[in-house]
């Protein structure tokens, strides 16, 4: 793991992140030395025994329509406790393990709570779980942190500030994957 140090010990805080294993949401639970919550598609919660991982790490079921409030809603509580809340913009596992555009509910979030947002980047773990299988391998799995990008908080969002966020962090993002 390189730069905990970039992790702020207290406060709101948006951790984006790049997608490229079913593992990618536990390994920063391991290594992130604070409680994440993540929002994940509500489909994945119909599944037994993933319902119950993912409830018991905090998960918030997304539904994939545009415009579900209610997980955001619950996401900003958090966020206006002091809580962390992780996405993986990419809105899903990258099947060729490629940086994907973003979707924008971390930039609504963030513009919306004023929370600072933490770029993670993760390697390896495509390598140690590939997509279609469900019994790891032996590999080297490493964990990036970037520095923290200030947010500021505004009580009108639109969707032109998206645009500009979604590129600065999957900047940092690129940035960090080649490190």
């Amino acid at each position: 793991m390189k730069g905990l140090s970039n992790v702020p010990k207290k406060g709101p805080l948006i951790i984006v992140s790049n997608h490229q294993s079913i593992l990618d949401p536990p390994v920063l639970m391991a290594c992130m030395p604070r409680k994440i919550n993540f929002l994940a598609a509500a489909y994945l919660f119909r599944i037994p025994v993933l319902n119950i991982l993912l409830s018991m790490a905090g998960a918030i079921p997304v539904k994939s329509e545009k415009g579900d409030f209610a997980s955001f809603k619950k996401a900003l509580r958090i966020l206006e406790n002091g809580g962390v809340i992780a996405f993986f913009p990419e809105g899903g596992v990258s099947p060729d393990g490629n940086l994907r555009p973003f979707k924008s509910g971390w930039a609504y979030l963030a513009l919306k709570s004023g929370a600072p947002v933490l770029p993670v980047a993760v390697t390896g773990t495509r390598d140690v779980l590939p997509v279609g299988t469900y019994i790891p391998r032996r590999g080297r799995i490493e964990v990036r942190v970037g520095e923290c990008v200030p947010m500021e908080k505004k009580g009108r969002v639109r969707q032109e500030d998206f645009g500009e966020l979604n590129m600065i962090m999957e900047n940092r993002l690129k940035s960090l994957l080649l490190k």
